[in-house]
């Protein structure tokens, strides 16, 4: 699959103009996995303030987020195959490059997004969510960082994912926590314990644990203070994402993740800060 559509990717990439490469990597991050793992949790703990969706359906959408990236690493775990040659890229880049991860965590999210959302028609949502994910796929292929093949692959894959958490979430939350724990259990042994497992497996149990300290406390629908909790959240999940940054221990990005993901759902169960 190596020689997967060289061609393709280095016309596009050689035809975007020095001046737009900047903008590409703009939008680019639109699909990025701190991008969506920022997203969904303020979609989760300030959706209903803002009108947006339901605290139940954020948590849908913050289950199917997780478990979309945890697809991911298993499956560039599984095909471990490479992203185009050096030569054709427009930005560095490393790592397994199929399927592309922004492709499908793109895919997962603003499919999710477009499914749960309380606002707008659902054909506008939709039509507005299949936008930002060709946008976000095209941007990969313009950069030269995939192959077309990767980013069609990571939105089929992301799109059979969101349907099936959806469903399985749609009488008990919990499913979708316990799909994207399972999904990381299955990348860690396909993969082995590098980063990107660890640190799957490590947010999503803690956005299991998180959900569960909820429901037992029965506080799904506890209003939390904006102020506060997004402090808490930034500083979580910066001390998560810098462990990925310097590269630390596994022990150390297991730690930080389970305690990300922890915090990210379980907020409205502590008093301290949702009252």
């Amino acid at each position: 699959m190596s020689a997967r559509g060289v061609g393709v990717t280095e016309l596009v990439a050689g035809s975007v103009p020095d001046a737009l490469v900047a903008v590409l990597v703009v939008l680019t991050a639109l699909g990025s996995t701190y991008v969506v793992t920022s997203a969904g949790p303020f979609a989760y703990l300030f959706g209903e303030r803002l009108g947006l969706l339901d605290r139940r359906d954020g948590a849908r959408l913050l289950a199917v987020t997780i478990g979309g990236l945890a697809l991911v690493v298993l499956l560039k775990g599984a095909f471990a195959e490479p992203r185009p040659p050096e030569s054709v890229m427009r930005i560095a880049e490393d790592g397994n490059g199929f399927p592309s991860g922004h492709a499908t965590g793109a895919t997962v999210f603003y499919s999710g997004l477009a499914a749960l959302l309380a606002v707008g028609s659902r054909p506008r949502r939709y039509l507005v969510g299949a936008g930002l994910i060709v946008l976000v796929s095209f941007t990969r292929v313009a950069l030269g960082v995939h192959y077309l093949v990767d980013v069609l692959a990571g939105m089929t894959a992301g799109t059979a994912f969101v349907g099936l958490a959806l469903a399985a979430t749609r009488r008990r939350v919990v499913y979708g926590f316990l799909l994207a724990v399972a999904l990381a259990v299955a990348a860690v042994v396909v993969a082995g314990p590098t980063v990107d497992a660890v640190a799957a497996l490590g947010g999503t149990s803690g956005a299991l644990a998180g959900w569960l300290l909820v429901t037992e406390r029965e506080r799904v629908t506890e209003a939390v203070r904006p102020v506060a909790s997004t402090g808490v959240v930034l500083a979580v999940g910066g001390a998560a994402a810098a462990t990925l940054a310097v590269e630390a221990a596994a022990a150390a990005v297991f730690a930080t993740h389970v305690a990300a993901g922890t915090v990210f759902v379980g907020l409205p169960a502590v008093q301290n800060f949702s009252r």
